[in-house]
């Protein structure tokens, strides 16, 4: 029982790794579940048998991406920092981490349209609205930001770096406009700075 649960969990693993790679390489559109299969080395009856559809199988991607990329973003910021300098260099953090073709197509181009919009920003905000609150919340409690209704400012900081990182995505070059907009972003977390 154990073997089958364990060769079930690699087939599982081997499939989201080989979907991750072709919907990062080529898009969603592109990819196809017959090449998915064929990099995973299984039939394609597998990739079925573990995931209904392509689009299930893109948000399971999705999903692990955007962990990551959490993840990442978190393990970056020090507690021995000034709190909105910390906001600031994760808001650098997850725009350099974006610039990666692959995260951006996945996360960024792709997403919205294959999860639809509501989704797309409830799965988002499930990975990164609970660092941004955090953020803000360790910032009024250290003094650094006035305190203020702590909920309506999470969800507008949040929905900014949402709009810049999609125009960033739609964008030739992601990384200039990445830079404009983390100059922008800076200004408006700076200018929640706490006034003596």
């Amino acid at each position: 029982m154990v073997r089958q649960d364990e060769r079930r969990s690699r087939t599982r693993a081997a499939i989201l790794a080989a979907a991750r790679q072709n919907f990062g390489t080529f898009g969603f559109s592109k990819t196809t579940v017959d090449a998915i299969a064929s990099d995973a080395s299984v039939a394609k009856g597998a990739v079925y048998h573990h995931f209904q559809s392509k689009d299930e199988l893109f948000e399971q991607v999705f999903e692990s991406v955007s962990a990551e990329l959490a993840k990442s973003v978190a393990s970056g910021m020090r507690m021995d920092q000034d709190p909105l300098e910390n906001m600031i260099e994760a808001t650098r953090s997850y725009f350099r981490l974006c610039s990666n073709p692959s995260i951006a197509r996945i996360t960024l181009q792709d997403a919205p349209s294959v999860l639809g919009n509501e989704r797309w920003r409830a799965l988002d905000a499930a990975h990164f609205g609970g660092l941004v609150t955090g953020g803000l919340a360790f910032a009024m409690q250290a003094g650094a930001i006035a305190p203020q209704p702590l909920e309506p400012l999470a969800n507008i900081v949040l929905a900014a770096i949402q709009a810049a990182a999609l125009d960033c995505a739609a964008q030739k070059d992601f990384e200039a406009s990445a830079s404009i907009y983390v100059d922008t972003l800076e200004t408006l977390l700076s200018g929640l700075a706490a006034r003596a």
